[in-house]
């Protein structure tokens, strides 16, 4: 069924290996979670939300795209609107 496998000591050579390999995934990890500390960071958060908020106004070549401008326009008008309207029912 199994093959059966005897506990012999590892060989120096490949202990040696093993132990580089070890080291190299720790090495690999920290620099990973390096990484995702660095991004997640408050002011990297912003930053990301800041450009994606961007491109969503401009087009592939950085040019406006003007119907998605006017369409925020609208909205932040209504908004207005609406806060002026409820304080004149008061």
């Amino acid at each position: 069924m199994f093959p059966v496998t005897t506990h012999e000591s590892t060989p120096p050579q490949k202990l040696e290996v093993i132990q580089t390999e070890i080291g190299a995934a720790r090495a690999d990890f920290i620099a990973s979670l390096t990484q995702l500390r660095e991004q997640t960071t408050p002011a990297a958060l912003a930053q990301r939300g800041l450009r994606a908020a961007g491109g969503w106004f401009t087009d592939e070549f950085g040019g406006v795209r003007p119907e998605r401008v006017a369409i925020a326009g609208a909205i932040v008008l209504g908004v207005v609107a609406i806060k002026i309207l409820r304080r004149r029912g008061r």
